[in-house]
């Protein structure tokens, strides 16, 4: 990012406040030139535009000077916090009527000087892994930028923008809610060239009572994309067909496991306990360095998302062989006691946490399979009833081990032993106390998926247990 501080000025349609401390003139301000923006005091830079924002329990004005001293030269002011008249803020200070409001306006400001192309993901599950398998594809081919992390809010999103460099062809910006309103809030900032959404789950149901309420809150992300832009949907979930039935100011291609899909997989294996391997409708052989079928089905939507950015199907390949993906999805690592680790520990819902049991199923027999899970967490109402449901699943998938943690993951296991699991293979323990159990009892010949939501912090025991 480049600006002058007269830019920044007028795309947020801010004025300048003058303090008794500044000693610039006013006109030296524009000659200011910033090349980055933050949130956090702590991380700013040197040349940094500050943004304090306010919340129920903080207000970022407070650390305008621990930004000043980290490298900020001007900040936003909310003009609606009372500017202290013994102020020693001795940089430009920008008033604006709403400093959040003004970090949107900027990035999208500064998305349209850069004028990438914009791919858009959302989904209850599966944006990350599907952002990083889209930036892998595409990176072949063109000078990328990406959501770093899980930064998909009405804050990341952006924050991602405003770190674009300006030679950026394509951004790919990952969305994320928790309630309507808001995927339509990110859309409308990003305005992407293509769309895609990775599935609907039950992510939030607690706030949205229902996954009909789910499905039109991602669908929100229509409502930002170009004219004449591409929708690429999960064909599989009838949510979204249903809704989108005849759309009228863009396309919409289908990607997913039936013959009713545009694009569609026609087989799939997994390989050595390292990747999958899947052929589509085109006849194209796919090799993904990745777990679990619901992947593939990722991995599809990102390929389409290569092939209508005109990637030639070597270099998707070749994009899908690099994959990195971010930490805790899937992630393969090696216990001290040599089993295989699945650390899936980032987040849970009853749709991921099924994909993942599911998997774990398709290893060897001559492999002892260990689920570790813990609380599904935003069910509502409904959490007992996926919580056991969850637990029967694991019956009838005859894993060796169940291990339940958390006052959710009780269910879990309730669910599992009145689905007539054997009682001895059932066990509940405090957090603290898994990887010892782990350690004494498994080894190398043990594959162990590890998962929950957030919020649980499950990674204790991956730290406590791998190598």
């Amino acid at each position: 990012m480049r600006l002058e501080l007269k830019e920044i000025i007028n795309f947020v349609q801010g004025e300048i406040i003058k303090t008794n401390q500044d000693q610039s003139s006013e006109e030296n301000y524009f000659d200011f030139v910033i090349t980055g923006v933050s949130t956090d005091s702590r991380k700013i830079t040197k040349n940094q535009l500050f943004v304090p924002l306010v919340g129920e329990n903080f207000d970022g004005h407070q650390f305008i000077q621990a930004a000043i001293e980290n490298g900020a030269i001007a900040t936003f002011w909310n003009k609606n916090i009372p500017f202290p008249e013994d102020s020693k803020i001795n940089i430009p200070i920008v008033l604006v009527e709403d400093t959040l409001t003004a970090l949107q306006q900027l990035a999208k400001e500064y998305k349209n000087i850069v004028k990438p192309i914009v791919v858009g993901i959302t989904g209850s599950n599966g944006k990350t892994t599907t952002k990083d398998l889209v930036a892998s594809i595409l990176k072949q081919k063109y000078k990328l930028h990406k959501t770093h992390g899980n930064l998909n809010n009405h804050i990341g999103l952006p924050l991602t923008l405003l770190s674009m460099p300006m030679d950026t062809e394509v951004a790919v910006v990952e969305m994320g809610m928790s309630n309507k309103g808001e995927i339509e809030q990110l859309t409308l900032i990003a305005e992407p060239d293509v769309a895609v959404i990775t599935n609907i789950g039950e992510s939030h149901i607690e706030y949205l009572k229902t996954r009909e309420n789910i499905a039109e809150a991602k669908l929100e992300i229509i409502k930002g994309l170009k004219d004449k832009g591409l929708l690429i949907a999960n064909g599989d979930e009838p949510l979204l067909r249903n809704k989108l039935r005849s759309p009228e100011n863009f396309r919409v291609k289908w990607v997913g496991n039936g013959e009713n899909n545009q694009f569609y997989l026609k087989e799939k294996k997994l390989v050595d306990a390292e990747k999958m391997v899947f052929v589509t409708s085109d006849e194209e052989n796919y090799t993904l360095p990745l777990l679990g079928d619901h992947n593939v089905i990722n991995a599809m939507l990102a390929i389409e998302v290569g092939r209508y950015l005109n990637v030639g199907i070597e270099k998707i390949k070749r994009g899908l062989a690099e994959l990195q993906i971010t930490g805790m999805r899937l992630e393969k690592q090696v216990a001290k006691n040599d089993a295989l680790i699945l650390n899936d520990a980032y987040n849970a819902s009853p749709t991921s946490m099924k994909a993942s049991l599911q998997l774990l199923k398709s290893f060897p027999s001559s492999l002892k399979k260990v689920a570790i899970l813990g609380d599904m967490l935003e069910l509502g109402n409904e959490a007992a009833e996926y919580h056991n449901e969850i637990g029967k699943l694991c019956a009838s998938l005859n894993l060796d081990y169940l291990i339940t943690t958390g006052l959710l993951g009780e269910l879990i296991n309730s669910g599992a032993l009145i689905a007539k699991m054997d009682s001895k293979a059932v066990i509940h323990l405090e957090i603290e106390k898994i990887p010892d159990f782990v350690l004494r009892n498994f080894d190398q010949n043990t594959v162990i998926l590890v998962k929950a939501s957030r919020g649980v912090h499950l990674e204790r025991v991956i730290e406590g247990i791998k190598k």
